[in-house]
């Protein structure tokens, strides 16, 4: 750690401005900014937001940048360059069909920080991990046995499908941020809590039926190796209700743009409906296309569900 960090740490600190830095939010996604930097950005904005107690957010931007509780903190490095790799590659990921910015030149606070903290830091590692997924199998073709390839194509066809019905569903939670869409926006929240909700009952449910049907005798895991599994889903699901959570700051954010349209009056009000539900109608598809392929991973084998998720 030492000397590579503590620079890595003076040249975020130089790159951006001291007089910008009490509008930390702002300068997150402004062109003027590397990726890198925008993703180092993110990267610490959540860690504040998140980690820090209350007391740390009392204190002067610039304080609070050059605390020692930051800097020489190997917890801090731990998350910060992780959770930039992640903003990082996801923002590469939408970046490759126009969605790599801001949603708009106004972009709000909280629509920022669903973008990248959420939006980005899940898409980028999910499509990346599926990759590696399909390099693996690539890799087991030399030694080809059918019945071990045609299960690993499964698993990987599966996880391709549940990857890009979720990163499709995101890029369209961009688009409706991006159009203010009252419709959009919500649709999204909605399902977005259903699907994360949904994990925790399976994973619940798992736990207890391990211990109901005496599957492990009196012990809920078999070993510590599958008690860690679990809890790696766990935070994985975890994740999706903080996103969820973030997300419903959004439930209102676009209702005075839809009162303001002229379209609340009530013989319009039906013709509003029926053009954002089949504008943003690929998002309700998607979830369903999601969870129909989980059902199935699950019907087969319960390692094949919980490996198109992790």
């Amino acid at each position: 750690m030492g000397k590579p960090l503590l620079a890595l740490a003076q040249k975020v600190k130089h790159e951006v401005k001291p007089e910008v830095l009490h509008h930390r939010v702002s300068i997150v996604g402004d062109h003027g900014l590397t990726h890198w930097t925008e993703a180092l950005e993110a990267s610490y904005d959540m860690i504040v937001l998140w980690l820090c107690p209350p007391c740390f957010h009392r204190l002067e931007e610039e304080e609070q940048r050059n605390h020692w509780s930051l800097w020489w903190n190997p917890l801090f490095w731990l998350s910060y360059l992780p959770l930039a790799l992640c903003v990082l590659s996801g923002k590469w990921i939408h970046s490759l069909w126009g969605q790599g910015g801001r949603v708009r030149p106004d972009e709000e606070p909280d629509e920022m920080r669903a973008r990248m903290h959420w939006i980005y830091a899940m898409d980028g590692p999910i499509a990346s991990l599926t990759l590696l997924d399909l390099i693996d199998v690539l890799f087991d073709l030399p030694n080809y046995e059918q019945r071990k390839f045609q299960s690993d194509m499964l698993s990987w066809t599966i996880t391709l499908g549940v990857t890009s019905a979720y990163v499709l569903a995101n890029s369209y939670f961009i688009s409706a941020m991006k159009h203010r869409s009252l419709v959009g926006v919500r649709l999204v929240i909605v399902c977005q809590t259903v699907f994360a909700v949904g994990l925790l009952n399976m994973l619940v449910a798992g736990v207890i039926r391990n211990k109901s049907s005496r599957r492990f005798g009196n012990d809920f895991f078999e070993t510590w190796l599958e008690f860690a599994t679990w809890c790696t889903r766990l935070t994985m699901v975890a994740f999706m209700l903080g996103a969820a959570f973030v997300y419903s700051r959004l439930w209102n954010v676009y209702k005075a743009d839809y009162r303001a349209t002229g379209d609340v009056l009530f013989h319009m009000h039906g013709r509003y409906l029926r053009r954002e539900c089949e504008r943003y109608a690929i998002i309700p598809i998607a979830a369903v296309l999601m969870w129909t392929l989980l059902l199935v991973a699950y019907y087969n084998d319960d390692d094949l569900f919980w490996d198109a998720l992790v």
